[in-house]
């Protein structure tokens, strides 16, 4: 079998995943509530922020961090969104297992300027 084919077989199988079906499940229900939609959304907005300064290497307040935690206590408050929240960790796992199973397979393609001797 070659490489494209079994990447679709990987796809289909992510697809029709209990994790992929419950997290795209809850989302729905999330969708069918413009107050939950919003909610949810505002704390994505917040959790992509701190994300972003995580990445280009800038410290994230503590203030920042604590707000966070809590907008994500508040949330969880919410069932619809407790679901929504737990689908898309369960599913994130496999994503980055798989990710990870990916790239330490093939650790020859790192290019030499971070190869590390």
């Amino acid at each position: 079998m070659n490489v494209y084919d079994l990447a679709h077989q990987l796809a289909s199988s992510l697809n029709s995943s209990e994790e992929y079906t419950a997290f795209v499940q809850a989302k729905g229900k999330v969708k069918a509530d413009p107050a939950n939609t919003k909610m949810l959304a505002d704390f994505q907005m917040k959790q992509f922020e701190i994300q972003q300064y995580q990445f280009m290497g800038q410290e994230v307040s503590q203030d920042k961090q604590q707000e966070l935690e809590r907008l994500y206590s508040l949330l969880s408050l919410n069932p619809i969104i407790k679901e929504y929240l737990e689908a898309e960790f369960r599913f994130n796992r496999i994503m980055n297992d798989v990710q990870k199973i990916l790239a330490d397979s093939i650790q020859e393609a790192v290019p030499l300027m971070f190869e590390q001797e």
